[in-house]
C-alpha cells in the first residue's frame, strides 16, 4: 500500500509520542513541533498508531486504494 502522511506543524504541542513510535517518520526540532522524515522508514501500521497517539490530530494519513485512512471521515448527520 502507497502511504502518505501530511502533518499540521502549527498545531502540533509537543507530546512526542509519534516520534517514539515511528522514529524513522517523525521528530521533534528544538522547538518542539513535529517534523515529517520519510514515511517508508516505518511500517504503516506504526503510521497509522502514531497519528492515532497524537491527541491534537496534527497526523493525517492517506493511502492511494483507500483514501483518508486516520482521522476517520466524518460521516454528515442523519436527518430526522
Amino acid at each position: 500500500m502507497t502511504i502518505e502522511v501530511k502533518v499540521k506543524r502549527e498545531k502540533c504541542q509537543g507530546h512526542g509520542k509519534c516520534a517514539q513510535l515511528a522514529p524513522g517518520t517523525f521528530s521533534l526540532d528544538d522547538t518542539n513541533t513535529v517534523v515529517l522524515g520519510d514515511p517508508a522508514a516505518s511500517e504503516d501500521d506504526m503510521l497509522v498508531r502514531a497519528a492515532k497517539s497524537c491527541p491534537y490530530r496534527v497526523i493525517s494519513v492517506f493511502s492511494a486504494e483507500r483514501g483518508r485512512i486516520f482521522p476517520p471521515v466524518k460521516k454528515p448527520a442523519a436527518e430526522p
